[in-house]
């Protein structure tokens, strides 16, 4: 009779641990994800003096972020950060990171080619981008719509999370690892077709 009531209630247990796990699961997969604006069509070297455009995006999950090889205060934390993420998809075919420099004088195919290399940066997979100022400008103000587009040095220092279909789904302080956190689970999301 023990037996009994011990096995009936171990079987209670499992059934309730194994309803728990799909309603967890469930609920995973119906997390919804703002659209917040679309990425406008760009073009831009990347650093190996390759255009990079956004139909060369379309179809991947993307992040964003605008940087300057001689910044010395944000921009390392920033591309830290951006590494983590590159470390963590780097096999994922269907995932690419964009810094986008906003000192393009500056900011050459060959100087962001070095500075890729500082970060082990696989650049078919992680484009480095520079391009005339005042698309950058563009791309900042009809785009992303973070930093300041009309003195672009002062950048934002948020990531973008970007869709398949270049729309904008989240924004992340790019110094925070918390934040950082959070966009590789809504990278997770919209790679396993979330909305």
């Amino acid at each position: 009779m023990i037996n009994r009531k011990i096995r009936f209630t171990v079987y209670i247990v499992f059934a309730i641990v194994l309803l728990a796990t799909y309603l967890v699961k469930d609920t995973e997969n119906s997390i919804q994800l703002p659209t917040l604006g679309s990425i406008p069509q760009f073009e831009f070297l990347d650093s190996d003096g390759k255009l990079v455009s956004k139909e060369h995006l379309l179809g991947k999950v993307w992040v964003a972020d605008f940087i300057f090889t001689t910044c010395t205060m944000a921009c390392p934390v920033m591309t830290g950060n951006m590494n983590l993420i590159h470390k963590a998809f780097k096999n994922n075919d269907e995932v690419r990171i964009v810094s986008i420099s906003v000192y393009p004088e500056y900011d050459t195919p060959e100087v962001l080619k070095e500075y890729a290399s500082r970060y082990n940066a696989n650049t078919n997979r992680w484009h480095f981008l520079t391009g005339p100022e005042e698309n950058v400008k563009l791309v900042i103000k009809n785009g992303f719509k973070m930093g300041d587009y009309e003195d672009i040095i002062f950048h934002s220092e948020k990531f973008a999370l970007i869709d398949q279909n270049g729309n904008i789904r989240g924004y992340y302080n790019g110094m925070k690892t918390d934040d950082v956190k959070t966009l590789k689970k809504d990278m997770k999301i919209l790679l396993r077709g979330g909305a």
